[in-house]
């Protein structure tokens, strides 16, 4: 699927902006935890189907995740 930790951390969200000087060390192993322990850090929605995948709220990404995963 070639997405990051990175590509889905919600950089809007409270528990981010509380810790973004320590959140932005972290390895991409850490970030996984810390979204495990703290799931408000990943952006929603997260659709994945049919190789294709969508990250947050974006109708043109939506829409493109629509259109690839239809049939």
């Amino acid at each position: 699927m070639g997405v990051t930790p990175r590509d889905v951390l919600s950089t809007r969200s409270r528990a981010y902006q509380a810790r973004r000087d320590e959140i932005e060390r972290f390895t991409a192993e850490e970030l996984i935890q810390e979204m495990v322990a703290e799931p408000t850090l990943i952006r929603r929605p997260l659709l994945v189907g049919n190789g294709a995948h969508a990250i947050g709220g974006k109708k043109s990404d939506l829409a493109q995740f629509i259109q690839e995963t239809e049939g």
